[in-house]
C-alpha cells in the first residue's frame, strides 16, 4: 500500500487529512444513465475506452479498469471505503465501471449517477494544486468527447444541486481538540454563512467518534471553481490555527495520558469494533503530530483508519466475516501495525 496517495506527505498533514476535487460531468447526445439500457451503457464505456486512450500520461499515473458489477460485495466496500466510488456505484452497478490511477488519487468512475465522476485526492493543504492537475484531466476529456453545457447553467448533471460547475471541494480535518471546545458549533455555524458545510466524518448517532470534519461547499451555480477552493482553504485555515492554538497549550501530562491510554488498548485489545477503533486512533494521530508518538517510515495513520472499514478488513484478511469476526480481526489488524508505533514520552 506505500504507493497510494495517502503514504505521501503533505502541508499540514497533521490536521489537514484530505484535500479532495470531484467533478461531475455529462457528455453530449447520451442520456443521463438511470435513462439508459445496457446496451447504451456499454456503448457509453467503449466510447470512452476509444476516446481517451491517452488519460494515464495526463493523470500521470498507470490507469486501471475495474468492472464494479464483477466484484464481491466486499471489494465494492472497500473501494467506497477508500474514496474511489460512492453510493450511487454500489446501488447502479449495471455497465458501471471505475478506472483508478496505480496510486489511487485519480479515479473516474462511468455510468453511476452522471456519466462521469472525476475524484482527484491529496494528503495536506493541497486544493489548488489537485485543481489545475484536475483541470488538465478535465480538458483533455471534454476535448474528445463533447461536455452536455449550457452557457446559462454550466455544466449539465443528473442533480439539479450539482448543475453549474458540477465540482465540490473538499478539507478532511482532524479536530479533537478543537472540536471539544464549548464554542465549536457557533464556530462551525458561523462558516454557513461563507457557503461552507461542516460535518463530521465519523459519528455514530449523536456522538462524536474519531475528532474527523468534512468541509466541503454547499453551492456549485454561481461561483468559479478558484472562488470555491479560496472560501474553502481561508475556512480550512481558520480552523486549522484554533486546533493548533489548542494542542500547543495543552497540558502535557493530560495529552500523554490521553494517547498512551489509547496506545495501550490499541497494542493489546483482542476485540475491536468501529467506533471504538475510530476513538483510539483519532489519539493515535493526535500523539504522533504532538511528538508523543513516532510512526515508522512506510505506515500512516490514514492508512489505519482506512484498514479498520469492514470491507477493507475482509479484503485484507481474504475472508468474509460476521460482526464478531470483524472486531476480531479489526483488533489483529491494529496489533499486526501497532508495532510499528513507538512512544517517546
Amino acid at each position: 500500500m506505500d504507493e497510494r496517495w495517502y503514504n505521501q506527505p503533505g502541508e499540514n498533514d497533521d490536521i489537514i487529512m484530505i484535500s479532495r476535487i470531484r467533478l461531475l460531468r455529462n457528455f453530449e447526445g447520451y442520456k443521463f444513465p438511470n435513462r439508459m439500457d445496457d446496451d447504451e451503457r456499454r456503448a457509453l464505456v467503449e466510447k470512452i475506452d476509444e476516446k481517451l486512450t491517452g488519460l494515464s500520461e495526463v493523470t500521470g499515473s498507470r490507469i486501471d479498469k475495474i468492472d464494479i458489477d464483477k466484484l464481491d460485495p466486499e471489494e465494492r466496500s472497500a473501494l467506497r471505503e477508500r474514496l474511489l466510488i460512492n453510493g450511487a456505484a454500489m446501488d447502479e452497478m449495471r455497465s458501471c465501471v471505475v478506472y483508478t490511477g496505480s496510486d489511487e488519487a485519480f479515479s473516474m468512475t462511468v455510468n453511476a449517477e452522471d456519466h462521469i465522476r472525476l475524484i482527484m485526492s491529496s494528503h495536506g493543504l493541497m486544493l489548488n494544486g489537485l485543481y489545475a492537475r484536475m483541470d488538465a484531466i478535465d480538458d483533455f476529456i471534454g476535448s474528445r468527447i463533447p461536455y452536455a453545457y449550457s452557457r446559462k447553467l454550466g455544466y449539465k448533471t443528473a442533480s439539479l444541486a450539482n448543475t453549474g460547475t458540477g465540482m465540490r471541494a473538499y478539507y478532511v480535518m482532524h479536530l479533537p481538540l478543537l472540536s471539544e471546545e464549548a464554542s465549536f458549533a457557533e464556530l462551525t455555524a458561523e462558516m454557513g454563512k461563507y457557503g461552507v458545510v461542516i460535518k463530521e466524518a465519523w459519528n455514530q448517532g449523536a456522538r462524536k467518534i474519531g475528532g474527523l470534519y468534512v468541509l466541503y461547499n454547499q453551492r456549485t451555480l454561481g461561483l468559479q471553481e478558484k472562488d470555491i477552493i479560496d472560501i474553502l482553504t481561508r475556512v480550512a485555515v481558520r480552523l486549522m490555527t484554533e486546533e493548533r492554538n489548542l494542542r500547543d497549550t495543552i497540558d502535557v501530562l493530560s495529552l500523554t495520558d490521553r494517547v498512551m491510554r489509547s496506545y495501550g488498548i490499541l497494542r493489546y485489545s483482542r476485540t475491536m469494533d468501529f467506533a471504538e477503533g475510530c476513538r483510539h486512533l483519532s489519539n493515535i494521530m493526535l500523539g504522533t503530530a504532538t511528538g508523543v508518538l513516532k510512526v515508522s517510515q512506510g505506515l500512516t495513520c490514514y492508512e489505519l483508519m482506512l484498514g479498520i472499514y469492514p470491507g477493507n478488513l475482509q479484503v485484507y484478511f481474504r475472508q468474509q466475516m460476521n460482526e464478531q469476526e470483524l472486531k476480531e480481526k479489526r483488533a489483529d489488524y491494529l496489533r499486526e501495525f501497532m508495532q510499528y508505533i513507538h512512544p517517546l514520552i
